[in-house]
């Protein structure tokens, strides 16, 4: 006997209002927010925790970026690790432009070019050390 199953659906995309609303100018947090994130991961939560568009879930943000539910999830996890002691996905660099877009603020690029002006400076006094 064979059974019919549902197709997937994936969740519905963002409405055009809430299109209209993530075309608005993106926002850059405050420094003293973005210094005190430790990583990369640390970053793009804040990013998400300060979202513009509160309505906006994490089903809602993978359909937009074309990521998998499941994968999103772990990106957006607050630990790096999951119970198995598994690494968590990163957000991929191809995806932070529309992430940073379609939530509203700059803090994923904030944070990558304080550490690059910080690896820059590192740098900078080395050579001035020699």
């Amino acid at each position: 006997m064979q059974t019919q199953h549902a197709p997937y659906r994936a969740p519905a995309p963002l409405d055009t209002s809430s299109r209209e609303r993530a075309k608005a100018p993106v926002r850059f947090l405050p420094k003293d927010a973005i210094s005190a994130c430790p990583s990369f991961r640390d970053a793009v939560r804040l990013a998400w925790e300060n979202r513009v568009q509160r309505g906006m879930t994490q089903s809602m943000l993978a359909a937009e970026l074309r990521i998998p539910n499941s994968h999103m999830s772990g990106i957006l996890s607050r630990t790096p690790v999951d119970r198995h002691g598994k690494a968590r996905r990163d957000l991929p660099a191809r995806s932070i432009a529309e992430f940073e877009r379609l939530v509203g603020n700059h803090a994923v690029t904030q944070y990558l070019m304080r550490m690059g002006m910080l690896t820059l400076m590192e740098e900078v006094l080395s050579r001035e050390n020699l």
